[in-house]
């Protein structure tokens, strides 16, 4: 219940702009075998739910909640029947009924660690959130928007439409991942 309390207040401060947690430092995990430090700079290059420098929860929520809504995607039961405000402010246990993979990583993880974790590990969930892989005039609100068709660094392939999963180029999170450490 203490969990689900804590990721509830996460998701209500995610969609109250004045409510952005500050950044809290270094972060270190253990992935098998392997220590992994996700250092200030990096966290910081991220940013936060709401102030992103090079991710944006906002924009990776959208793509998330454009599968749940999406009719013709196979999956048990109906298609998710309420609106983006609404996507964003349910838990987990709620919103993974409405996805398949490889959407199967829960963004609003109570560890911070878990989520610079996540969104530097799994490109083809999380690709959606990087900055430099969208249209930064498009419309966050919309779900009809495809933004990632038109990434902000023209460098980049943008996103396949006919796919799920991100497989557009990834500058940033390439970027984000080369100043982790690894033991």
């Amino acid at each position: 219940m203490i969990r689900f309390l804590f990721i509830l207040a996460l998701v209500f401060a995610a969609c109250d702009s004045g409510n952005d947690p500050p950044s809290t430092g270094s972060y270190t995990l253990t992935v098998g075998d392997t220590l992994i430090t996700i250092p200030t700079e990096a966290v910081d290059f991220v940013g936060g739910l709401n102030t992103p420098n090079h991710f944006a929860w906002h924009a990776y929520m959208l793509r998330e909640y454009q599968i749940a809504i999406n009719p013709s995607i196979p999956r048990e039961g109906s298609p998710y029947p309420d609106d983006l405000i609404d996507w964003k402010n349910q838990p987990w246990l709620i919103r993974e009924t409405f996805l398949i993979a490889p959407f199967t990583h829960d963004i609003m993880t109570s560890s911070a660690a878990q989520y610079y974790y996540m969104i530097g590990t799994y490109p083809e969930q999380f690709g959606f959130g990087w900055v430099d892989t969208f249209d930064p005039e498009a419309d966050l609100w919309d779900p009809t928007e495809r933004p990632w068709t038109n990434p902000a660094d023209s460098t980049l392939a943008p996103d396949n439409p006919s796919t799920l999963e991100f497989d557009g180029g990834l500058a940033d999170l390439l970027e984000y991942r080369a100043m982790w450490r690894f033991e």
